[in-house]
């Protein structure tokens, strides 16, 4: 074996002659540059998310010992839901699994912060006193809770976020201890946590304790609302699936003493994999598209090399003839090939910069743990690998073929070569043509998954939500529970309706408990006429609280009876509801015919006898996101249940962002210390619901592209090239007599059997791959067969066009000059 300094020196020898090579072609070089760039840069994009997403684990004390306990509701067929303080309680007292076990709201909750000015809407996460403790977290500065700031009538405590304290709090060292009002109630400040600190969820601004006592709920339903989740470490001795034995278990038990919760399971799941559980599909789906881009760019460039090559037969030839083995031959061709992948994994890595800054500031592209994501060592140790590894791909291919010249045709004086294309083992067709049919297969599958999700998304797109979005202008306003009671509830939201209905541009104006596009609030519901049903047998329905002209505001339809209207008031004597036509057909299943729903009375909760009077019923609403069933529904009267936090719904005339400083001037013309939050227009509301599907539908869409794009090249390269190594053939066919349509015939025939090798490949890998897309469609089989025959016409017409031009210049060949 040769000393390594002189292994050393030859590649270096190489190395440099690659160099001057490759600048004499300055073409090749840049196409194949960027080619390999596109598809490198791609994946390092694509690994560098997966890895601060799905691979790295989270920054907490042994990580893999953090759980999630929450609920899987069985009677409305949901998972991963809240359950109360009540059967929280139970939990802590029952479970062995946990050496400590907290609660967190289930989500964040937008209150006032004043500090010295003007007030601000932040995001506000609810949490038990240990979940520090629990985590394995030390405050930057400060401290963490204590016991007595968790207990009901406790003082209020809070932790901010580093980047709150820097913008608002000017990085005061000195923070711990200062007073600051939340929602309108004093609150001490008794530390800031880490930068980066993402928990439960990124965009946090402040912490505080009693994640039961949620604002948009009165007091009196703190301990039976179904909000809280658990946040658990599991004990030394005790192993996840032990955890898991225990959670079925203790359901069991709980469903025994509380029959009317017995179809309420509880569910464990590890925090690192249920931050990322939404994620994790699209991820993995969009690095298997690049990884294929890859491939399809490296066949694409040894296609080129091989081309190359060829021009080059004399050069190896006399190389060969010098005494020149075949291993040092490939040795040199393969460092060009690394030489090239190495200043393509270059500008890879730049266009991969370039890529995660545009996702990363992409509104709809909502990741988990995006804070973490960034270029370090370990992407670039893979960039760098990948790299070599593309250079090896690409570039062996040609090295082997190119190092078996025929010394005795390639040194002809002409510098000629008659040697036909060689072809492959495996399937008969050049090498050339072998990695053609391996392009058209990848691009296939990439195509179909497109395909399907762009199937997928048109039929999102076009699912009515049950009201009209255009024009509607949405906020959210948190009013403190220290300064308004019910009164002072329901007084300022009929005092900004009135204000607001009589600014120019607006058309209506309503304020709900929620906004179309979020979560609900459910419970047991029966009909007070009908035979009476145990707690436990009530379906659920959910429950929405709403101001008159809610439904004329929204474009809501009305099928029957009446709106709510203002003599809903409290002391009228009735008791007024409205129900969807969901809910309707649900006791009523003849609904429209048959008895008519309005004038029954509904029992809510436990509820016994009495009930609320059915006024209307509206047309159904897609309440929580286009992708889902419109659920069973009813509408209370907000002047019977007024809440403090609401979403406003502005209807106007023009651009609803117009009206946004409007209605802001409004609110604090009301109340000077009141912020709002969330100002989006319903149209932005959807459009976040459904952006990750866009994304990566725009994601995938583009590298399909890509694909086809390269495909299209390579099919119509290896044609263009077959006609020129054939050239003498086709002339002295077209000597003898052969017409333009047999030479036609010829070349595309050529063309077209290469593309349907490769559709044949495509199509079973693609039937083979996209099972795995099941989660990401929308009323789309993975297996659809219009997809499919849509995509093997697509690539039909692309042999097709891409094997013209080279019959066509096959049919201008003079006989006569190349024959000389």
């Amino acid at each position: 074996m040769r000393p390594l300094h002189a292994q050393l020196e030859s590649f270096l020898r190489d190395g440099i002659y690659a160099l001057r090579t490759l600048r004499k072609n300055p073409a090749f070089t840049i196409t194949a540059m960027l080619t390999l760039a596109l598809g490198i840069g791609g994946n390092t994009a694509m690994f560098t998310l997966i890895r601060a997403v799905l691979l790295k684990p989270l920054a907490f004390h042994d990580p893999d010992r953090l759980v999630r306990v929450s609920i899987d509701n069985e009677r409305i067929q949901a998972k991963d839901v809240g359950f109360n303080e009540i059967r929280f309680e139970n939990l802590r007292a029952a479970a062995k699994s946990f050496s400590d076990l907290g609660a967190i709201f289930i989500a964040h909750e937008d209150m006032t912060l004043s500090v010295q000015g003007d007030p601000e809407s932040v995001k506000v996460a609810r949490v038990s006193h240990n979940f520090l403790s629990l985590l394995g977290v030390e405050p930057l500065l400060g401290r963490g809770f204590l016991p007595e700031e968790d207990t009901p009538g406790g003082r209020c405590a809070l932790l901010v976020s580093a980047e709150l304290w820097r913008r608002r709090f000017h990085a005061d060292p000195a923070i711990a201890g200062r007073t600051v009002a939340l929602n309108a109630t004093p609150c001490a400040t008794v530390g800031v946590l880490p930068d980066g600190f993402a928990f439960p969820a990124s965009g946090i601004d402040a912490w505080i304790t009693r994640p039961s006592e949620y604002s948009g709920t009165s007091p009196q339903e703190w301990r039976t609302a179904g909000y809280l989740v658990g946040l658990g470490r599991l004990a030394p001795s005790v192993s996840f699936d032990q955890a898991r034995a225990e959670m079925g278990v203790l359901s069991r038990q709980y469903a025994l003493e509380h029959p009317a919760e017995a179809r309420l399971q509880l569910r464990i799941a590890r925090v690192a994999d249920q931050l990322v559980a939404n994620a994790r599909p699209m991820l993995w789906l969009l690095f298997g598209a690049v990884g294929f881009v890859l491939l399809i760019a490296c066949a694409n460039i040894a296609s080129l090399l091989l081309a190359r090559a060829a021009s080059r037969s004399r050069e190896f030839a006399v190389r060969a003839a010098l005494g020149a083995s075949r291993r040092r031959i490939v040795g040199q061709l393969l460092t060009e090939s690394i030489v090239l992948a190495a200043a393509s994994g270059a500008l890879g890595i730049a266009f991969a910069r370039w890529a995660l800054i545009a996702l990363l500031h992409t509104d709809t592209l909502a990741l988990p743990r995006a804070n973490e994501v960034h270029l370090d060592a370990l992407v670039l140790a893979f960039s760098v690998l990948l790299s070599i590894a593309a250079g090896v791909l690409f570039g062996l291919a040609p090295s082997l073929d190119a190092s078996r010249p025929d010394l005795a045709d390639a040194l002809r004086a002409s510098g000629e070569t008659s040697r036909p294309p060689r072809r492959s083992r495996a399937l008969p067709i050049s090498t050339r043509g072998a990695l053609v049919v391996a392009q058209v297969a990848l691009s296939v599958i990439l195509l179909t998954g497109a395909a399907l999700l762009l199937e997928s998304f048109a039929r999102l797109s076009a699912v009515d939500p049950g009201f009209r979005p255009a024009n509607l202008l949405t906020m959210q306003i948190p009013l403190p529970i220290a300064r308004y009671d019910w009164r002072k509830q329901k007084a300022f939201f009929e005092q900004l309706i009135d204000r607001l209905e009589t600014l120019p541009g607006v058309r209506g104006v309503s304020v709900s408990r929620t906004l179309p596009m979020n979560a609900r609030v459910a419970t047991p519901v029966s009909v007070a006429e009908q035979q009476p049903l145990e707690l436990k047998s009530r379906p659920m329905a959910q429950m929405q609280t709403i101001t008159p002209g809610y439904f004329k505001t929204l474009g809501i339809p009305l099928r029957r009876g009446r709106a709510f209207e203002q003599r809903d008031q409290p002391g009228s004597g009735t008791n007024p509801l409205i129900i969807n036509e969901k809910f309707a057909r649900l006791f009523w299943p003849s609904y429209p015919r048959g008895l008519d729903p309005v004038g029954q009375h509904i029992l809510l909760g436990n509820q016994q006898r009495g009930g609320w009077e059915i006024v209307g019923i509206v047309g159904d609403v897609h309440e929580r996101g286009l992708d889902a069933n419109a659920m069973p529904e009813m509408y209370l009267p907000m002047a019977l249940n007024p809440v403090a936090t609401a979403g406003l719904v502005v209807s106007t005339q023009g651009d609803p962002h117009q009206l946004a400083n409007a209605v802001r001037t409004q609110v604090r013309a009301l109340d000077p210390d009141q912020a709002v939050s969330n100002v989006k227009t319903m149209e932005e509301m959807i459009g976040e619901s459904i952006g990750q599907r866009r994304l990566t539908l725009i994601l995938l869409g583009a590298f399909a592209s890509v694909a086809l794009l390269l495909a299209v090249v390579g099919v119509y390269g290896v044609i263009a090239y077959s006609v020129v190594q054939r050239m003498r053939e086709i002339a002295i066919r077209r000597a003898l007599g052969a017409r333009s349509g047999d030479i036609t015939r010829l070349v595309v025939g050529e063309g077209l059997s290469v593309v349907l090798i490769g559709m044949v490949l495509g199509v079973a890998g693609a039937a083979a791959l996209t099972g795995t897309m099941r989660s990401l469609l929308f009323q789309v089989s993975p297996l659809d067969p219009w997809v499919f025959l849509s995509i093997a016409l697509i690539f039909a017409a692309v042999g097709l066009a891409a094997s013209l031009i080279p019959a066509s210049r096959a049919n201008r060949v003079d006989p006569m000059t190349a024959l000389r």
